[in-house]
């Protein structure tokens, strides 16, 4: 019987997978991406709380009068847990879809059953900007992160 000279090409030197097979056992999950998960629910948790405060308390936030900030209040807390339920592995249709419909529906609210609010076309658009800006996020994060 004579043996094949294995070259630097081939065996364990170069990766090959060497490994034991696991018999039809599925692999357990490293610590490291379920505590990931774990950290981006956190992440969900603490932006939908922000977000269902700022977009449904009686008097609305209030802050510096800075002309736009409202605007750029609208975009980060619908940006925020749309990249959250990304992260999550949530799928982006059901994810952004939901966070886009909550957009105009939010502003409907306020408008008609909120007494001291209004709403608004342009605060509309604003949720469904960071909705967008947050799938963009996930997306270039993803390619850079295979």
């Amino acid at each position: 019987m004579t043996r094949r000279p294995t070259t630097p090409a081939s065996g364990p030197a170069a990766g090959a997978d060497v490994s034991v097979p696991t018999l039809g056992r599925p692999k357990l999950p490293t610590e490291k991406p379920y505590t990931q998960k774990r950290l981006w629910r956190l992440a969900f948790g603490l932006a939908l709380a922000v977000q269902l405060i700022a977009v449904y308390s009686p008097q609305g936030l209030v802050g510096p009068g800075i002309t736009g900030l409202d605007k750029v209040v609208h975009v980060s807390i619908f940006f925020a847990p749309a990249v959250a339920l990304l992260m999550m592995g949530i799928r982006a249709r059901w994810a952004l879809g939901i966070l886009a419909v909550h957009a105009p529906v939010s502003e409907l609210i306020q408008h008609f059953f909120l007494p001291h609010r209004s709403g608004d076309v342009f605060d509309a658009l604003a949720d469904l900007s960071g909705v967008a800006l947050g799938w963009f996020a996930y997306v270039v994060w993803d390619r850079r992160h295979p």
